[in-house]
């Protein structure tokens, strides 16, 4: 059988894209391949049976066919906290393609199928008064704050949402899972198709949308068809947990409030996917274990805690062109440390130079909410800069929200976000292979679930607009 479109990775970029091909175009064939498993199949075995850490530091090979928390229908951002940012002022690099005011229209489009599919009505408004003055304390700290309506789904609603529209696919969609794409065929320069191991599947028109744990692979993909490719920032920092009390303004106001800050070193250090009353996670990345967060809407699953993450942003010149391997490198040095799970610390021992123990951490007021975490010293991890930068970053929010630079907070690592050497694409994500496209995060595109899924819906209407001619 030869397919309309073929679809590699079921992240959001994957879905809207075939649910925006189901809807406009109906009676298409339509293929999505995930390696990953369905939406009810994924489970992650830290989480199910309450083990210490991940199976693959067991001499297990970890899940299978891949982690479950990172891979499947619905991708990394299916177990995020469902954060929906409706801005182009962050959130990834869309507008360098397309017009600001056309990817607003295409998320604000995203957050209406959302709605339909049972999406919480709750927004924040970024120009409440309360915001302003949270704004003006910033500004005087050397702090920018980027503004943004959020729609805060929660993780048992993103799933939820998710898997509504995962039976609204299902039977106008093939979907196969827990197989993985090992190679594209491409012919005088025009994509013909995809392989599973020795099974060929043909399509003129095909999207790459892999996520970030499919960034190397696609990278190879590229490099093997002559695909152009410009290497990304790669980010390497800390996930912070305190007390909800310190955070209580900001929480109210923003939910989530983004800041950046230019620190003395030159570096740029952004704060990150905040979690009100939410949970410290372990995130498994082919192997390498990092910290995450996330937070559920309903009050009975909340936490005492708001987590967020502090990440620096690292650009390399050449001849070095492989910043994700060094991400990896700085991130399993912490998984050695800590015998495969992450780093806990102290923000006083920081500041003291020495290592946290059992002992310092149970004394502490906050609690931490990931109790795999083995206390240690992050100061033997990541690089002066960054530490440097993430200090200053720390002791910048203290102005805006007081207490957060208090010596009872909590630093998890590492954090990292890898993002793929972004292929050289057009307007549609189209590359110089005819019917190749590109989408969301995994590509380097796209920083989230908003512009990754607004991605995808226009990938699809383009090639629906070919098919037509």
């Amino acid at each position: 059988m030869k397919y309309d479109f073929i679809i590699v990775g079921a992240g959001v970029a994957g879905v809207y894209a075939a649910y925006e091909f189901m809807v406009k175009k109906p009676g298409s064939k339509i293929l999505m391949i995930e390696k990953g498993r369905s939406i009810y199949e994924r489970k992650c075995p830290v989480n199910e049976h309450k083990i210490a850490k991940c199976p693959i530091f067991d001499g297990v090979s970890g899940c299978k066919p891949s982690c479950s928390i990172t891979n499947g229908f619905g991708g990394a951002g299916a177990f995020s906290d469902g954060k929906f940012n409706i801005t182009t002022e962050y959130g990834g690099w869309l507008t360098d393609y397309l017009d600001p005011d056309l990817v607003l229209e295409l998320i604000n489009y995203v957050d209406t199928i959302n709605l339909e599919y049972g999406a919480p009505k709750e927004i924040t408004n970024p120009y409440a008064m309360h915001v302003l003055d949270i704004e003006r304390r910033a500004i005087g700290a050397g702090l920018k704050l980027l503004r943004s309506q959020v729609r805060h789904l929660g993780t048992e609603n993103n799933l939820k949402i998710q898997a509504k529209i995962y039976e609204s696919l299902k039977d106008n969609v093939e979907m196969i899972f827990n197989h993985e794409v090992t190679d594209v065929l491409v012919e005088d320069n025009k994509v013909k198709g995809v392989y599973v191991n020795e099974k060929f599947y043909e399509s003129d028109n095909v999207l790459l949308s892999v996520g970030r744990d499919g960034s190397k692979w696609l990278e190879e993909i590229c490099k093997k068809n002559n695909i152009k490719l410009k290497n990304n920032q790669v980010d390497i920092g800390v996930r912070v947990e305190t007390n909800d009390i310190v955070m209580s303004e900001i929480n109210k106001y923003l939910y989530e409030g983004k800041f950046i800050y230019r620190t003395s070193v030159g570096t740029t250090v952004r704060t990150f996917c905040s979690n009100p009353s939410g949970y410290v996670v372990i995130e498994n990345h082919s192997g390498t274990m990092l910290a995450n967060g996330h937070a559920y809407a309903s009050d009975k699953l909340k936490s005492r805690n708001t987590n967020f993450a502090l990440l620096v942003s690292h650009e390399f010149s050449d001849p070095f062109d492989i910043p994700n391997e060094y991400a990896h490198q700085v991130s399993k040095l912490a998984n050695e440390l800590s015998c495969g799970s992450i780093i806990i610390q102290r923000y006083g021992d920081i500041i003291k130079g020495r290592r946290s123990t059992q002992k310092r951490i149970d004394e502490g007021f906050v609690r931490p909410t990931l109790k795999e975490a083995v206390p240690g010293d992050l100061g033997l991890v990541l690089p002066y800069n960054t530490m440097k930068s993430i200090i200053e970053m720390i002791e910048a929010l203290d102005h805006v929200t007081p207490g957060i630079a208090n010596e009872h907070t909590l630093f998890y690592g590492v954090e990292a976000k890898f993002y793929s050497a972004r292929p050289e694409v057009d307007s549609n994500f189209e590359s110089k292979v005819q019917g190749l496209y590109f989408g969301g995060d995994g590509a380097g595109l796209t920083r989230g679930l908003a512009q990754a899924s607004a991605n995808g819906v226009w990938v699809a209407r383009k090639i629906i607009e070919k098919l037509e001619k």
